[in-house]
């Protein structure tokens, strides 16, 4: 199944699209994040796991994936789109 990414900022190492056989949100977010030079900021080293606080927020169909029923164990579908928003955060 094919799964579009679409992202806030444009990121040249982030894929438009991604093909899995099936799979979690989490599982195509790995597979996108994986590899990328700042997936530790996405993916935590010692786990594996996404990080439910990096410096994207995750929507899935427009939805936070806070908000899904399963969270980010939410089983995907051909066509489905994740969105991925940087957080930009400043200082004084």
């Amino acid at each position: 199944m094919v799964i579009n990414i679409s992202t806030t900022v444009e990121i040249p190492e982030i894929p438009k699209r991604i093909t899995i056989e099936n799979g979690s949100l989490k599982d195509a977010l790995l597979k996108v994040f994986s590899g990328l030079h700042f997936s530790d900021q996405v993916i935590d080293p010692t786990t594996g796991e996404i990080k439910q606080e990096g410096i994207f927020d995750i929507l899935l169909n427009g939805v936070p994936f806070y908000s899904l029923p399963l969270g980010l164990n939410t089983e995907l579908k051909d066509g489905d789109t994740i969105t991925l928003s940087l957080i930009m955060l400043g200082g004084g």
